[in-house]
């Protein structure tokens, strides 16, 4: 799994690539608690290149949503697509997060 970061003022866009699964999950929830430690007043993860999603990289995406919010923080996904669409279709997760069908839209209106 490949993870990109990229900062704007107070958003941080999270880019992971590839398989969040039990070999990469621990990767993956690191690299969103570093970005949770700067305070960034939106957080944006974009799904779009990530090819499988555990149950696990499910909990990391809701643990990270809820200490968010504790810190009056937003946190959005988008680019949501194919297996991974279906995962949080039928797992809830649709419902539960903030899910934006692209940047744009994630942008303007994570809340």
């Amino acid at each position: 799994m490949i993870i990109e970061i990229y900062r704007e003022n107070t958003l941080c866009i999270i880019r992971p690539a590839g398989r969040i699964d039990l070999a990469t999950v621990d990767e993956f929830e690191s690299s969103l608690r570093d970005q949770i430690e700067t305070a960034p007043a939106k957080l944006l993860i974009d799904m779009g290149k990530v090819t499988y999603l555990a149950g696990a990289g499910l909990g990391v995406l809701l643990a990270t949503a809820m200490t968010l919010k504790g810190h009056a923080s937003q946190m959005g996904v988008f680019g949501v697509s194919g297996r991974v669409g279906e995962l949080f279709e039928v797992s809830g997760f649709g419902s539960v997060l903030d899910v934006h069908p692209d940047e744009s839209s994630a942008r303007g209106e994570v809340h």
